[in-house]
């Protein structure tokens, strides 16, 4: 009867030891999708430029949003200069022109990978799509020539691919990476050239709510 007894609680022990493992042990959480909204700063092959962006989420780790953002390009030839009395208006040589690009972009965002990367790194592709409006205010009334210069006011179909990482701090908000390029194809020319698509490095601070 005992050796019965102590066979018993030989099996019963290891039982009711992996339950209470069990019960302690947590399966890894599932990948979130959440809303996006945030701020963006865009260093530009010619110039730099500030934005906000807004970012749903639908079915397969993919957001849908809307962007603004406002450019300030520089000139091919252009040198700024210190300036000692004025710190913030600078000395600019070769500088003719004064172009900025206002664009409004309907976006998709595919994230990759979700379940092989924890929930707070998060890299993911992106494509955009939406209008344009440039401006160009030259620097000078005439050129060479002494041909009188206007102003200009151009619209274009902007498109923009690129890759990125986001990741998250405090599980609230995120840090935001992209390698991008834009894709800025003018009909007219628009201070120097027609066409101003370039690599833009784009950082974003967000929140996820």
């Amino acid at each position: 009867m005992r050796r019965h007894f102590f066979i018993l609680i030989f099996l019963i022990i290891p039982l009711m030891a992996s339950a209470q493992i069990a019960e302690y042990l947590e399966d890894d959480p599932k990948p979130t999708i959440k809303n996006q909204r945030g701020l963006a700063y865009s260093l530009l092959e010619t110039g730099s430029g500030l934005g906000f962006f807004y970012e749903l989420p639908i079915e397969g780790y993919i957001h849908l949003g809307l962007g603004f953002d406002a450019f300030m390009l520089r000139d091919k030839n252009q040198v700024d200069l210190p300036n000692p009395f004025y710190p913030d208006r600078p000395y600019s040589i070769g500088k003719e022109n004064n172009v900025y690009l206002l664009d409004l972009m309907f976006s998709a965002k595919k994230r990759l990978f979700p379940e092989e990367f924890d929930d707070s790194f998060r890299p993911f592709l992106s494509a955009a799509v939406g209008p344009v409006f440039g401006m160009n205010f030259p620097e000078y009334d005439t050129d060479i020539e002494g041909n009188p210069l206007k102003d200009q006011f151009e619209w274009a179909l902007g498109g923009i691919v690129g890759a990125g990482i986001d990741a998250d701090v405090d599980g609230k908000y995120f840090f935001g990476f992209r390698l991008q390029y834009r894709i800025l194809p003018f009909s007219k020319q628009l201070g120097e050239r027609k066409d101003h698509s370039m690599i833009d490095v784009r950082l974003e601070i967000g929140q996820r709510f």
